[in-house]
């Protein structure tokens, strides 16, 4: 059966097959505005009840945790709120000393007292949440779910989960590790979804067409790896072989999808270009709106029940 079959027999039927379906969203910064709009999608479309876990890479952590709250279009607010993304990204910061991105505002003041988050209703949920962070000792991607034992770890989680190299500060303390942004191991976590047992997938992703990184020029390389050799010194050879990696994922995720065993949803090719920190409110807008047609569109042939 493909994706869309098991979701449609899951509606109609209940859940009592042998199939494991997870959803996957990719992060990217401000470009996970696209991946919002798609979780909420998902959540108009009244999937998430039918599935079995929830991975969430980077910002995509984010989106992923709304979306297994059930308040993934309440979430798409934030995005677009002035107060919240000055707060939150700020590259004049760098003059002072500071970060660009404070994740701890976004996590410990945003989530809980302007919009607030329902940390325990996530913890509690029959579908499994997965925030995948990098261990900066080893370079492994992992998932952080068996850490989640109460709601101040699933908010270091989403710290942990989201800390960009040299924009977000040090990597984040927690059990006996210290993390950095998962997607420098992972950035779409179906590697780790496959071996945890997923048998289908949706992928949120945040770019359009199959995506391999771009070589980012000298000086950004340079800049990452002297951060990353001072905090984070076993990620170091998963930054120098993440393009040989994201060719690599998007092989298998091609491979998957002849198999009907995924079910990707991408921004079209005339999507707006959203930058890492971008934090103009019209264009991240117009990304959420963009993304919440694209999984719209690809999720349509559920909306009729089936025969």
């Amino acid at each position: 059966m493909t994706v869309l079959d098991v979701l449609a027999r899951r509606r109609d039927h209940g859940r009592e097959d042998r199939c494991r379906v997870a959803l996957v969203v990719e992060g990217g910064g401000s470009r996970a505005t696209f991946s919002a709009g798609m979780a909420a999608a998902v959540e108009d479309h009244g999937l998430t009840p039918l599935l079995d876990d929830v991975y969430g890479v980077s910002a995509g952590s984010l989106n992923a945790a709304w979306l297994v709250a059930g308040k993934a279009r309440e979430a798409m607010a934030p995005w677009t709120d002035r107060s919240v993304m000055r707060g939150t990204i700020d590259p004049r910061r760098v003059l002072r000393g500071g970060r660009v991105v404070d994740l701890e505002h976004l996590v410990e003041h945003v989530y809980v007292r302007e919009v607030p988050m329902p940390f325990a209703t996530i913890l509690a949920s029959p579908v499994t949440y997965h925030p995948m962070a990098t261990d900066a000792a080893t370079g492994a991607s992992t998932d952080l779910a068996p850490l989640l034992d109460g709601p101040p770890a699933l908010r270091r989680a989403l710290r942990a989960s989201s800390t960009l190299p040299v924009l977000a500060g040090p990597p984040v303390a927690f059990g006996d590790r210290r993390w950095v942004d998962g997607g420098l191991t992972e950035p779409v976590a179906v590697h780790t979804a496959l071996a945890q047992g997923a048998t289908h997938l949706v992928v949120l992703r945040t770019h359009a067409g199959a995506h391999v990184a771009a070589e980012p020029p000298g000086v950004v390389d340079a800049v990452v790896r002297r951060w990353l050799r001072r905090h984070a010194p076993g990620v170091v050879d998963a930054w120098v072989d993440r393009v040989e990696r994201a060719r690599a994922t998007e092989a298998l995720l091609a491979e998957l999808g002849a198999a009907g065993k995924v079910l990707q949803v991408r921004p079209p090719d005339d999507a707006p270009a959203v930058s890492r920190t971008s934090t103009d409110l019209r264009l991240l807008a117009e990304a959420l709106r963009v993304g919440h047609e694209a999984a719209d569109l690809a999720l349509e042939p559920l909306r009729a029940p089936a025969a």
